[in-house]
Formats: structure tokens, C-alpha cells, sequence
């Protein structure tokens, strides 16, 4: 788990890392909830068109997708540690 700030109004949001269990047994759900909703309607489509097979593909990635995009969004990491995660991953370079 790491954190993310959004510089603008200091809001720290939680980011899992890995296997996303929770989009394994939730499915679309997640991304809905996280108020991601461009991966909310790739899901989506996703599953309709691969008979819903694309729900046991996207947990091996999609916690990686949430992160790229929030830092799309310019959220930066909070603390050394989520820092260190984001250099070490290839999420940020040196």
C-alpha cells in the first residue's frame, strides 16, 4: 500500500499495490467505487466482450493502471516510502 497527495488541496489517498483481490471478487465494482471511471467502462466493455473471461485478467494489473493515472492527474507520493515504491517500479524516474 502506498499513499499519493494531490499538491492542490493536500487530499492523501491509499493506493494497494500487486494482485488487486478486491477487483478480483468485485469486478467492476472497484474501479466504480474508486471513482475511476474511464476504467469503469473499459471493464465494462471488456467483459461483454470476452464473455466476462476479461474479469479474472484485469486484477493482475489494474492496481498498476490506478496509480499510473493518478499520478497522470499530478498526485505525488506522501511519504519516503511510496516514494522509494514509485522510483523503484518505474512509476517515476530519478
Amino acid at each position: 500500500m502506498i499513499y499519493l497527495k494531490n499538491p492542490v488541496n493536500e487530499m492523501i489517498i491509499s493506493c494497494p499495490t500487486g494482485f488487486s483481490w478486491t477487483n478480483f471478487f468485485f469486478g467492476v465494482f472497484v474501479p466504480l467505487l474508486r471513482g475511476d471511471l474511464k476504467y469503469t467502462i473499459i471493464q465494462l466493455i471488456a467483459a461483454g466482450l470476452t464473455a466476462g473471461i476479461s474479469w479474472f485478467v484485469f486484477p493482475f494489473f489494474y492496481n498498476k493502471l490506478y496509480i499510473k493515472s493518478k499520478l497522470e492527474k499530478g498526485f505525488i507520493a506522501s511519504d519516503d516510502y511510496s516514494h522509494n515504491y514509485l522510483l523503484k517500479n518505474g512509476y517515476l524516474s530519478k
